[in-house]
């Protein structure tokens, strides 16, 4: 019998590969179609431009969620912020890094998964020797930034 600590993971890991499998990728694509596609294709059609550190890249939307892949070079950061309107799922896929929950500083591998409910600060280190890739779904849908830091 599953915990229920087991039994959430397992959804939220089920909800995720179903968002990704289920939507397109967007740039104006109709999510009335279903894909699937490979990380490594989503990055590959999306190089990381000149001079970033980290790139947010949309793979689909529609009026209930929107899907990301987050790339994060070695050594890229992304403060203390929290989302007003949206919850957001996180699974790490590849690289090594650190999340700020709950005020303390976590180290991430690639299977983990974080939850972040909305108004809950959260930030981002890439403290690893590789790119971090993060599959990231927000509910609703974000269809504007939604991205309040800290002073």
């Amino acid at each position: 019998m599953l915990s229920k600590r087991n039994t959430a993971i397992l959804g939220i890991i089920f909800f995720l590969s179903a968002s990704f499998a289920t939507f397109v990728l967007a740039n104006g694509a109709d999510t009335t179609w279903q894909i699937i596609t490979h990380i490594d294709e989503v990055l590959k059609e999306n190089p990381l431009p000149a001079g970033k550190k980290s790139q947010l890249i949309k793979i689909a939307e529609d009026e209930t969620i929107s899907v990301f892949v987050v790339r994060m070079m070695p050594g890229a950061k992304l403060g203390p912020h929290y989302h007003q309107e949206h919850d957001e799922i996180e699974y790490v896929i590849r690289g090594t890094a650190q999340l700020l929950v709950n005020d303390k500083w976590v180290d991430i591998k690639p299977g983990s998964i974080h939850f972040n409910p909305m108004r809950k600060v959260h930030a981002a280190r890439n403290n690893g020797d590789e790119p971090l890739i993060v599959l990231i779904a927000f509910t609703p849908a974000m269809k504007e930034t939604d991205r309040h830091f800290l002073k």
